[in-house]
């Protein structure tokens, strides 16, 4: 075993040769050689991920010019110190955007904001909505004068005092046909009052309430020179099954495909003979689900006329068929058309109001005000209304004698 690589010679130490360099040689043993002859193993590229190789110059130099030179890239002009030096500090207390101008103001509120990007992709900040669209119930009362003036309770819910702003929000309460709208009251987060005063129109309008987000309840105010009337319980004779009649003016199923039937008490209301009069309803799915379609016909769901003096039924808007969120509609003129089921059949939202309405002694069906059909026949004694409920409810049912 050769061990003179264990011992270094003083003399060998103590030389003065400069540019000198203590390695092994290839035999295992210390010696001197020059610095000028120690070879490196370098490497002219970034992609090298082996360790033992050395950065070639050239590459410091593509680094250099890489953080001296200006880019001109996805919008941002500068250096590569410029862009790390336009970081904004993430430990500071307060995250400001140094070219975000503070006299900036995209939205109402200074708090519940979102920063987010436009249609252009540029960062705005947007308003939270901290609830969620008003919801609206009823209008009470529901019906006004034309040119009359006086107070409407809207109840629903996700009121805010902002809304009866009538100077900062003009727009956050709107009702159709209302041409002035004096004053609002925020009572609870479930009521406002309003002061209108109604328009020269006749017939139903919309209201519109926003807080930060819109909806709109359509025929929620009917404005008419006549007398409205809105079935209470006890205005109805319940003749099949057990309705719910808690709600005026609605029939609601308190088990779902099963047969309802409830007639409307002469003493409350018969549609006039001698001058006009109108019936509004709505068919709204119910909240039990979906009505089974097998069993779905006009004999169960109807709007129904019938004759006072000997129980013949006159006039029938029936509900044959539903699909999705479609019905399909028949009426039944039965001394006019011969019993026959008419071609009328519509796939109509059940959203439609639909009505009933003698005027100047001819029979009209409306569709959301609009005339949908004349019926021949001409009824001139007393009638009765019957309304059958199966597979949807009745709602928003106004009577008037005009």
């Amino acid at each position: 075993m050769n061990t003179n690589h264990n011992r270094i010679k003083v003399s060998d130490l103590e030389t003065d040769d400069p540019d000198k360099i203590l390695v092994t040689n290839s035999n295992g043993e210390l010696e001197f050689i020059a610095t000028k002859n120690i070879k490196v193993d370098s490497y002219n590229a970034l992609d090298y991920d082996q360790e033992g190789k050395a950065l070639d110059a050239r590459q410091g130099k593509i680094l250099k010019d890489l953080v001296n030179n200006k880019t001109d890239k996805g919008g941002f002009q500068g250096t590569a110190q410029d862009l790390a030096n336009s970081i904004p500090d993430l430990n500071a207390a307060n995250l400001k955007l140094g070219g975000y101008p503070n006299t900036r103001n995209d939205g109402q509120l200074p708090t519940n904001k979102i920063l987010s990007t436009d249609a252009n992709g540029n960062l705005r900040l947007y308003t939270i909505p901290i609830s969620p669209a008003p919801y609206i119930s009823e209008l009470i009362p529901d019906s006004y004068l034309p040119n009359s003036t006086g107070d409407i309770l809207i109840h629903g819910d996700f009121f805010t005092p902002q809304m009866c702003d009538r100077v900062t929000n003009p727009n956050a309460i709107i009702i159709e046909g209302a041409t002035t709208i004096h004053y609002a009251t925020f009572i609870s987060s479930q009521l406002i009052k309003i002061n209108v005063t109604t328009g020269s129109a006749e017939g139903n309008f919309s209201c519109t309430l926003n807080n930060g987000l819109s909806t709109t309840k359509d025929n929620a105010l009917f404005i008419t020179y006549g007398s409205v009337f809105k079935p209470a319980k006890e205005d109805w004779t319940v003749l099949v099954g057990n309705p719910d009649l808690s709600q005026s003016g609605e029939v609601h199923l308190n088990v779902l495909n099963t047969s309802n039937i409830a007639k409307i008490k002469t003493t409350f209301f018969t549609p006039s003979t001698t001058g006009d009069f109108i019936m509004f309803w709505n068919w709204s799915r119910s909240p039990l689900g979906n009505p089974s379609l097998s069993g779905y016909n006009y004999n169960r769901q109807y709007v129904k006329l019938t004759r006072v003096s000997d129980n013949v039924d006159i006039y029938l808007i029936g509900m044959t068929d539903m699909h999705d969120n479609h019905l399909q509609l028949g009426f039944f003129d039965y001394l006019g058309a011969g019993s026959q089921l008419s071609n009328n059949f519509l796939h109509e939202e059940l959203s439609v109001q639909w009505a009933f309405k003698r005027i100047s002694g001819n029979y009209f069906i409306f569709r959301n005000g609009v005339p949908f059909r004349n019926i021949t026949y001409h009824e001139a004694t007393p009638m009765y209304i019957t309304i059958g409920c199966w597979g949807v409810d009745v709602t928003n049912i106004k009577l008037i004698n005009l």
